[in-house]
């Protein structure tokens, strides 16, 4: 992947109702939001991965929109994002990422229903690598991805299924 060796990246790590959150933006948008636990390294070395550790800078400023959305969602009182969002991936994740900024409030998905709007159904293993992957968490919403048969399955974050759990009972509560 492309390192950003020209831009800068600003990271912030906030304290929600659900837990530490890691915020980095880089000038042209949000490009990670990461339910954290211990391992605080990991998410320094997703920065480095992509942009040069120089221009690595903690700034709670630059992130404050993006986590005023956030506890709003987290509240109950936003269903909707209005961030500019910079996606840093391959050209076929950021495919599956944009195909999962559709998804709406309180509805779900599966990883089939993705495959299908990506246009090719034999890519579901992937797809859920993708989804895996992805840096900008409930923002781009892969907790409303679930299994064909109904269950709640793969959720990268910290707290895993449980977290996931939590967030579409979330949204189920707020959708009435």
């Amino acid at each position: 992947m492309k390192k950003y060796k020209d831009k800068n990246v600003y990271y912030y790590i906030y304290n929600t109702l659900f837990g530490k959150i890691f915020f980095a933006s880089a000038d042209d948008g949000l490009c990670n939001v990461s339910f954290m636990d211990n391992d605080v390294d990991k998410h320094f070395n997703w920065l480095k991965k992509h942009f040069a550790e120089d221009n690595i800078m903690e700034d709670n400023k630059k992130n404050r929109i993006a986590f005023n959305q956030i506890q709003e969602y987290l509240s109950g009182s936003r269903k909707t994002f209005n961030l500019q969002l910079h996606f840093l991936g391959t050209p076929f994740q950021i495919s599956v990422w944009e195909i999962l900024y559709e998804i709406g409030y309180g509805d779900i998905w599966t990883y089939k229903d993705v495959s299908k709007k990506l246009g090719d159904m034999k890519k579901c293993r992937a797809v859920g690598g993708a989804i895996g992957k992805n840096p900008i968490g409930i923002i781009v919403p892969c907790h409303r991805v679930i299994g064909s048969n109904g269950k709640l399955t793969g959720f990268s974050a910290p707290g895993g299924i449980s977290l996931k759990k939590k967030l579409l009972d979330l949204e189920k509560k707020h959708c009435l």
